[in-house]
């Protein structure tokens, strides 16, 4: 270093340069310490054609939980397969998570063009981002973990035995959960909405500008939102702190969760860096493995004596039952691959649709100049504290609201960012997070260069317009055709504005008008005309910056067998094929208001209970029994 020179060096050898010394080889090897005991790639352990008992395909959310609740068996052999490696550090710091959306360790998807959405956008398209890493998208996600209520779960409970009532559902949600907030804990009533002896820790997230978040959440009263001292209570309507996979300034995921304590169990192989190119489908319509390329580059197929099960998601789940020949006829025939069941995958696409509402303000905030990064950086480094251990310009509060206020289901959940003035990675922010073009993102540079901004992620919580995903051709790495189809349903966006314009009515109670809150104009060619937040006008920025929330469902459907619009039945197996099951959110009939991570804890939950009960028998002894 330039200011090591004869003079300071001398200082290296007192008890004050020793000191720092000390402290700089600390730093660099706390460095080291960041990272997760993951299972080791099975890779060398395996044999081209060997049979397990169960194939997971995916390491997701699903596929993690499945694989260590089915190796509690000491009798089941299972292979889970993974297409990514061990996430990296960036994962395991909450301040660096999105930075893995734009990495190898994320299947960089887009959404197809659209003339009417996504008009402000890189290419027009919407990014879709999913975890292609140990945890998956689970491993790259914001860690919020909130669930929903009893009306969001109504659509799939569709008889009386069906296994997905509420107390069931409910069940399954706390079997995976383990509470460590002590507001929640010390309180007997909200502790009852959570498990406490799970896998998956859940606590606060903590943030770093108090001062925002209680601004924030006092608007929300002075328009009468209720405070809600845990929105994984009965309701979500209110305003209240969100907690989720964070616990002591590392993330959680079901990959930490779940599979690392399960890394030693001599029964589960995990193969990473492998592409599962087809569901093998015998003559009989029985799912009977896999086939696959190795990280070697090599062609093999897996056998599975009981259940090949499908946890890749929403997006790649689809791909791979249409390239084993599982899904709509016509599309299948076009391809010319042969049909062994002729099903809607890829229909049903559900997401929350979002934008972002921009206000300007002032609370006296300063620049956070480079030594503030230098000192927060170190901070984590010692002891994984500080603003790098947080979603940091996130504020830790959610609210949700409904249009008609007798409405039991929220309209729209609204999350924020805050950014002080001139902050430096705003316009990177705006290209690389949100894909928004040149045009608008010099927009948000100019607005933060005097004022401090918060952004309202105005999210609609159960959308009606539908979209889907086709394959683009018979080549499993190609990327999907995927239609979002955002606002195609006119309910959405009419039900969008009017929500909209009252979140928006934050900027004129008495805690916003204090610091001199105000909506600047985005401006956009074809939005330039109508009248600044007139229905048109937010109809307009609604398919100009058009924004995702990352929660692709329902792409193999669950319902009655009758059902032509379902892919699998109530037991989450493939209609049509045997010793085929699907356990991730594409299973999802419809899309809660919420986040929906923990959903899909809960389905995986679910799942391994489905498969135990029809597999094991009383000779069948769990680790934990032995």
């Amino acid at each position: 270093m330039a200011c090591v020179n004869a003079t300071c060096a001398s200082f290296l050898s007192s008890s004050a340069g020793s000191s720092f010394a000390s402290l700089m080889t600390h730093l660099l090897a706390a460095q080291c310490a960041i990272t997760e005991t993951w299972p080791k790639d099975a890779f060398e352990r395996v044999i081209y054609g060997e049979f397990f008992d169960f194939i997971i395909v995916g390491s997701g959310t699903a596929g993690s939980i499945m694989a260590n609740r089915l190796t509690e068996i000491d009798d089941w052999k299972v292979l889970l397969i993974e297409a990514g490696d061990d996430p990296p550090i960036e994962s395991i710091i909450p301040n660096f998570a999105s930075v893995t959306h734009r990495s190898r360790h994320a299947f960089q998807y887009y959404t197809e063009q659209d003339d009417t959405i996504n008009q402000g956008c890189v290419d027009r398209r919407s990014f879709w981002p999913r975890g292609r890493v140990i945890g998956g998208s689970g491993s790259i996600n914001g860690l919020i973990h909130i669930k929903g209520s009893a009306g969001d779960y109504e659509p799939w409970h569709l008889q009386e035995d069906d296994g997905w009532d509420w107390p069931t559902i409910q069940k399954y949600f706390k079997k995976s959960e383990k509470i460590v907030d002590p507001s929640i804990l010390n309180n007997p009533q909200l502790r009852d909405n959570y498990g406490v002896e799970g896998n998956f820790v859940i606590d606060q997230l903590n943030y770093t500008y108090t001062h925002i978040a209680n601004k924030l959440t006092q608007g929300y009263l002075d328009m009468g939102l209720k405070y809600l001292e845990d929105l994984n209570g009965p309701t979500q309507m209110g305003v209240g702190k969100i907690r989720g996979g964070n616990h002591k300034g590392k993330r959680v995921s079901a990959g930490t969760a779940f599979l690392s304590p399960a890394r030693e169990r001599k029964n589960l192989y995990v193969l990473k860096k492998t592409i599962v190119t087809k569901v093998m489908i015998d003559d009989s319509k029985r799912a009977e493995g896999v086939s696959v390329i190795l990280s070697n580059g090599d062609a093999t197929t897996f056998y599975a004596r009981k259940e090949v099960i499908l946890s890749a998601g929403s997006i790649n789940t689809p791909i791979l039952l249409m390239l084993s020949g599982i899904g709509p006829k016509s599309h299948l025939k076009e391809l010319k691959i042969k049909v062994n069941a002729d099903l809607p995958v890829g229909e049903n696409l559900q997401d929350h649709v979002r934008i972002p509402v921009l206000v300007t303000f002032n609370t006296n905030a300063t620049e956070e100049d480079e030594a503030y990064w230098h000192k927060a950086t170190a901070q984590y480094l010692i002891d994984q504290t500080g603003p790098h251990a947080t979603n940091y310009d996130q504020p830790n509060l959610n609210a949700f609201l409904s249009v008609d206020e007798n409405k039991k289901l929220p309209d729209v959940q609204i999350d924020h960012n805050y950014f002080v003035p001139n902050s430096s990675y705003i316009f990177s922010m705006c290209k690389k997070a949100l894909s928004y073009n040149d045009e608008i993102c010099k927009q948000f540079l100019e607005f933060n260069k005097q004022h401090e901004i918060l952004l309202f992620y105005i999210s609609l919580c159960r959308p009606y317009s539908k979209g889907k995903i086709l394959l683009r051709s018979i080549n499993a790495v190609d990327f999907p055709k995927i239609y979002a189809k955002y606002f195609s349903d006119d309910r959405d966006m009419k039900l969008f504005v009017k929500s909209i314009k009252k979140v928006m009515k934050i900027v004129d109670t008495p805690t916003f008008k204090g610091i001199n809150a105000k909506i600047p104009r985005i401006h956009f060619k074809s939005c330039d005309d109508y009248e600044m937040e007139s229905d048109e006008y937010w109809e307009c920025m609604a398919r100009t910056i058009t924004f995702n929330v990352y929660h692709p469902v329902g792409t193999a459907k669950m319902g009655k067998t009758s059902d032509s619009t379902t892919v699998v039945d109530n037991k989450l197996k493939v209609k049509g094929i045997n010793n085929l099951r699907i356990v991730d959110a594409s299973i999802m009939p419809t899309i809660p208001s919420v986040n929906t991570n923990a959903a899909t804890m809960m389905i995986a939950e679910h799942a391994s209970d489905f498969v135990k009960d029809e597999y094991m028998n009383d000779s069948a002894k769990t680790i934990t029994e032995l």
